[in-house]
C-alpha cells in the first residue's frame, strides 16, 4: 500500500512513526509547506522523500491512500479534485481518529516505560538492600530513583530520632551544596511539614505551597520549593524517616507517583532494619569475639593443664599450661588419644567411664608422663562437654602439676613422724641414761677387780674377762646411741654466721684425702665460683657435708666416682649436689632413708641416725634435702639452703 502524508506538524510526526513500522505500507512522500517542521526530519531520518508542495503528488495514479492532517478546507478540496478515482482519502474526522489513536498508543508506551522504569529502580534498590553495602548509598539511591519515576528535581531522606524528636539528613539529590549543607540535623517543629507526617503516619501531597495555609511552610518555601510530597518511613507502626520529592514549581502529583513513593519508602525502611539488623550482629560477633578472646587468653595464661576432648575422647584443645608441664606442643597432641597421657592408662578409662556415668569427677589424684617420660603426680577434675540440647560432645579437665605439693607434704608428715620419734627417744634416752650408767660403772668394778691376782687363778677367768669386755663395749654403745638422741632432740638455737659453702665443702675434703684414693674413687668438683653465701652454723653444715661423704664412700666399696657440684638457684638459693656411681638405694628404702635407726648395713656397721641427722640439721636451717636414686645406678643427694640476706653478704664481703 503507496500512502502520501500531507501535514507533518505533531500529527503528522507522529502518525509517521506509526506508519514507518508497518512493514506493508509505503510512504512515497510527507507533505508539509514548512521546511523545518519536525515530520520532515523524522522523514529525512527514515529516507523518505519530503516535499513543501502537494500538487504533482496527489495526481499520481499509483497512490492507494492520501492521509490529511493539516485540518485545511482548501487543502482538502484541493485533494478531491485532483485525485485518481481509486485513490482513497483520510482526512478530517478518519484523520482526528487516528491522531487521538496515535495519542492513545503514545501515551500508553509512556505509561509502560514509566512502569518499566519504577520496576527496574525497585529492583535495582532491592539488589542494593540485599548486598551488604553501605546504608548510605543505598538511601542516596533511593531519592534518585523516587526523583527519576516522579520527573522531580530534587529530593531528600531522613532519619527520625523519636527519642530526641529530631530529623537526620541521610540522602539529598538536586539541591545546591549550600542548601544540602545548610541543615543536616533539626528539630521537628510543632505546625510544621514534619509534624504533620509523624502526626497523621501517612503520605502528605502540597500541589502549591503558596495555597497551603494549614501547616507552616516558611522553611521550604525559603528554599524555593513550591510543590512536594513527604512519605513516612514506617517500621512496626513507628515512623523512622521522612522520604521528600520536592519540585520547584506547582505541581500536580498522580496517585501512581505517590503509590510508587511509598514503595521506595519501604524499600528504605527494609534497608534501615537491615542495617540495624547488620549492626546488632556486628555487636553480637563483636561480643562473642571477645567472649573468645577472653576464653583464649584463660586458656593461653592458665599456668594449670586445660585439655578438652571430642567423644571419642582423642584431644581437641591443648592449652599453654599443657604444652609447659608436658612438654608436649598443641599440634603434637592435637588428635591424639587422652589416654596416651596417663602413665596408667587403665586408670585414665576408669576415670572416663566415671565422667560418662556420673558426670564429672573433683580433685582426682593420678599420674601423667611427660615428653621425656617423667611420671609427675596431678589432681584432675573432669566434667562433660555438652552441646545446646544437652548431649555429650566431649571431655573438658583441669589438671594441677602436685608433685612438689605431694614431696613437700611428705616431708611434712616425716617431719611430724620424726619429731614425735625424736620427742619418745629423748624420754626413753633419759629414763634408760641412769641405769645404763650404773650397768657401765659395776661392769668397769668388776673389770678392775679382775685384774688381781688371785682372781685371775679362779676357774673359768678367761671367758669371764671376755664377757665383761663385751658387757662395757656394748654399753658404751648403747651410751653413743643415747647421746645422739639427746642431742638431735634438743631444739635449742644454733648460732649462725656467713658462710661460703665452698669453703666448707674443702675443709670436709680434708679428712678424706687418703681414704678416697686407697678406695680407687675419683673425686670430681665442679664448684660455682660465684655462690652466694648462707647463713648457718658451720659445725653443723660441715657434719652433714661430711655424713654424706662418708655414705656415698661406704657404698662404693669397689670404687668409683664421686661427683661434687654447688650453683646458686634464682638468687635466692644454693643447691649442693653430691653424686656417687654406687650401690645406690632400692624404691621402696627411698622413703624410709631418713626415719631414725633405719639402716641397711650390717648389725654394728651403723645406727641409722645419719640422714636423720641430716635432715633435722638442714630443717633448723629452712632448707632441704632430696634423693634421686636406683638400685645399681647410685645415689644423687641435692642440698638446698636459702642464702644468707644482701647486708650479710656485703658484711662478709668487707670481711675477705
Amino acid at each position: 500500500m503507496k500512502v502520501l502524508l500531507i501535514g507533518a506538524g505533531k500529527g503528522g510526526s507522529a502518525l509517521l512513526t506509526i506508519l514507518h513500522e508497518d512493514k506493508e505500507i509505503e510512504i512515497i512522500g510527507v507533505v508539509d509547506n514548512n521546511s523545518l517542521a519536525e515530520g520532515l526530519k523524522i522523514a529525512r531520518q527514515y529516507n523518505i522523500p519530503t516535499y513543501t508542495c502537494y500538487e504533482k503528488l496527489i495526481t499520481r495514479k499509483d497512490l492507494d491512500v492520501i492521509i490529511d492532517v493539516t485540518r485545511n478546507p482548501q487543502v482538502l478540496t484541493d485533494i478531491i479534485r485532483n485525485k485518481p478515482a481509486n485513490t482513497e482519502i483520510l482526512g478530517g474526522l478518519s484523520a482526528k481518529l487516528i491522531w487521538s489513536l496515535v495519542e492513545e498508543r503514545k501515551k500508553k508506551e509512556e505509561e509502560i516505560q514509566k512502569s518499566l522504569s519504577e520496576q527496574k529502580a525497585l529492583y535495582r534498590i532491592g539488589i542494593m538492600i540485599s548486598s551488604a553495602i553501605e546504608m548510605n548509598d543505598v538511601f542516596q539511591t533511593i531519592v534518585k530513583s523516587g526523583l527519576e519515576v516522579t520527573n522531580t528535581p530534587a529530593g531528600s531522606l531522613a532519619l527520625y530520632d523519636a527519642e530526641k524528636n529530631e530529623l537526620e539528613l541521610a540522602a539529598v539529590h538536586g539541591f545546591s551544596p549550600e542548601c544540602s549543607l545548610k541543615a543536616t540535623r533539626w528539630k521537628v517543629r510543632p505546625g510544621g511539614l514534619a509534624s504533620r507526617i509523624l502526626s497523621q503516619k501517612q503520605p502528605v501531597v502540597v500541589p502549591d505551597i503558596t495555597e497551603e495555609s494549614a501547616m507552616d511552610t516558611r522553611v521550604i518555601f525559603a528554599e524555593g520549593i513550591r510543590s512536594l510530597v513527604a512519605t513516612p518511613l514506617t517500621a512496626e507502626d513507628r515512623i523512622v524517616g521522612i522520604l521528600y520529592v520536592d519540585d520547584y514549581k506547582p505541581r500536580t502529583f498522580t496517585k501512581r507517583d505517590i503509590s510508587i513513593l511509598e514503595l521506595l519508602a519501604t524499600q528504605a525502611t527494609i534497608a534501615i532494619k537491615k542495617a540495624k539488623t547488620r549492626k546488632q550482629l556486628e555487636l553480637k560477633n563483636l561480643e562473642l569475639k571477645r567472649t573468645t578472646d577472653y576464653l583464649q587468653n584463660i586458656l593461653d595464661n592458665s599456668a594449670d593443664m586445660i585439655i578438652t576432648t571430642d567423644i571419642e575422647n582423642n584431644v581437641v584443645e591443648f592449652n599453654k599450661g599443657a604444652q609447659e608441664i608436658l612438654g608436649h606442643t598443641q599440634s603434637e597432641s592435637v588428635g591424639k588419644p587422652l589416654c596416651g597421657f596417663f602413665a596408667d592408662p587403665v586408670h585414665c578409662n576408669q576415670l572416663l567411664e566415671k565422667i560418662r556415668q556420673e558426670g564429672k569427677i573433683s580433685n582426682q589424684e593420678t599420674q601423667f608422663v611427660t615428653k621425656e617420660n617423667k611420671i609427675i603426680d596431678i589432681s584432675i577434675t573432669l566434667s562433660q562437654l555438652k552441646d545446646t540440647s544437652g548431649n555429650m560432645i566431649g571431655t573438658v579437665g583441669i589438671s594441677r602439676d602436685i608433685t612438689e605439693f605431694k614431696r613437700t607434704q611428705a616431708q611434712l608428715v616425716q617431719a611430724g613422724k620424726l619429731a614425735g620419734i625424736g620427742q619418745l627417744a629423748a624420754g626413753i634416752a633419759h629414763e634408760i641414761n641412769n641405769p645404763l650408767s650404773g650397768v657401765l660403772g659395776y661392769a668397769k668394778r668388776l673389770m678392775k677387780k679382775a685384774e688381781d691376782e688371785e682372781t685371775k687363778k679362779a676357774p673359768g677367768f678367761e671367758s669371764f674377762q671376755r664377757e665383761m669386755k663385751l658387757i662395757v663395749d656394748s654399753a658404751l654403745r648403747c651410751k653413743k646411741i643415747i647421746e645422739g638422741l639427746l642431742k638431735f632432740s634438743r631444739t635449742s638455737e644454733t648460732v649462725s654466721i656467713a658462710v661460703n659453702i665452698n669453703e666448707v665443702i674443702d675443709e670436709s675434703l680434708v679428712l678424706f684425702g687418703n681414704q678416697l684414693s686407697s678406695q680407687n674413687i675419683e673425686l670430681n668438683k665442679i664448684l660455682s665460683p660465684n655462690i652466694p653465701t648462707i647463713r648457718a652454723n658451720h659445725t653443723q653444715i660441715q657434719q652433714v657435708f661430711t655424713d654424706i661423704i662418708i655414705n656415698a664412700i661406704q657404698a662404693m666399696s669397689n670404687g668409683g666416682k664421686l661427683t661434687i657440684a654447688t650453683r646458686p638457684v634464682n638468687s635466692s638459693a644454693v643447691e649442693i649436689e653430691f653424686t656417687d656411681t654406687g650401690e645406690g638405694i632400692s624404691k621402696e628404702n627411698l622413703p624410709k632413708i631418713f626415719e631414725p635407726f633405719f639402716t641397711t648395713r650390717e648389725p654394728g656397721k651403723g645406727t641409722g641416725l645419719g640422714l636423720y641427722m641430716i635432715y633435722r640439721i638442714l630443717q633448723e636451717h629452712h632448707g632441704h634435702i632430696d634423693v634421686k636414686s636406683e638400685t645399681g645406678k647410685g645415689a644423687t643427694f641435692v642440698i638446698t639452703l636459702p642464702v644468707a640476706d644482701v647486708d650479710t653478704q656485703r658484711g662478709n664481703a668487707s670481711d675477705q
